[in-house]
């Protein structure tokens, strides 16, 4: 049965979405202090631990800081972090982990493509082997050329996790529809990548709340139904005042599932 959850950055907004209704938050990675030890990051962790709703998605997983391309790869910094990291997202109850990090993955300018892509491969990969060591998914979003200049489109995306083998190992996607919007990457595309899917971002107009016309939401559940999807939708999107917004943006969310799945 889907799942809905909703895309936050505190423990008071955890509770918003507790009180409207939501199954479930997601979280950003640095939520968990990734960067810290065990005693350092011991008070947030047990913050999260005793929110009214579990953050089974966690994005934005590797911070700039920590480059995926370019001349400043450093592998070993690159998988301590995501050993605390995945550790931790397991702990609070994690299933699926979105790597968008636009930042880590932007070729630098002048930096040969072919190279970087090269090196994308495998640094996916080393991410890839600790989500699969913490039982999380891992699951690629791609992001719109105003964010970054790899993964602009969920049919390249397809193609890089299908010819690098990385789908045979586990990884998978997220299709995001502010994106898809963003790009003008045409729905059929979902039919192509069903078996892919892991997670789903969704917005309204603009990247407002979801129930803000603009977008073809009718036409992206019905897409998602018919691949057989049925996992979690988080609404990753600006609000103007989410404790407001919240209640009716859920009910919309559901009820644009329900009529999607008749």
């Amino acid at each position: 049965m889907m799942r809905f959850g909703c895309c936050v950055g505190s423990r008071e907004q955890i509770d918003i979405l507790a009180r409207a209704g939501f199954d479930f938050c997601e979280l950003p990675a640095a939520a968990v202090l990734p960067f810290e030890d065990d005693e350092t990051a011991a008070p947030a962790l047990r913050a999260l631990e005793s929110a009214p709703l579990r953050p089974e998605s966690f994005n934005v997983l590797v911070p700039a800081r920590l480059p995926l391309v370019g001349p400043n790869v450093d592998r070993v910094a690159l998988t301590a972090y995501l050993g605390r990291a995945f550790g931790r997202m397991a702990r609070l109850g994690g299933q699926v982990v979105v790597l968008g990090s636009g930042g880590a993955r932007k070729i630098p300018d002048g930096f040969s493509r072919e190279a970087a892509m090269g090196q994308m491969a495998e640094s996916v990969a080393v991410v890839l082997e600790e989500a699969n060591r913490a039982g999380i998914t891992l699951a690629l979003e791609h992001l719109n050329r105003g964010e970054t200049n790899t993964f602009n489109s969920v049919a390249e995306s397809r193609d890089f996790v299908n010819s690098t083998g990385l789908a045979d190992k586990g990884m998978r996607l997220l299709v995001d529809l502010f994106h898809i919007e963003v790009e003008h990457e045409p729905l059929d595309v979902i039919a192509s990548v069903g078996a892919l899917i892991a997670h789903v971002h969704v917005a309204g107009g603009g990247r407002r709340a979801p129930d803000v016309a603009g977008y073809d939401y009718t036409g992206f559940m019905r897409a998602l139904h018919v691949v057989g999807y049925d996992k979690r939708i988080s609404a990753e999107c600006s609000w103007e005042n989410l404790e407001a917004q919240a209640v009716e943006s859920l009910a919309y969310m559901r009820e644009r599932w329900e009529n999607a799945c008749q």
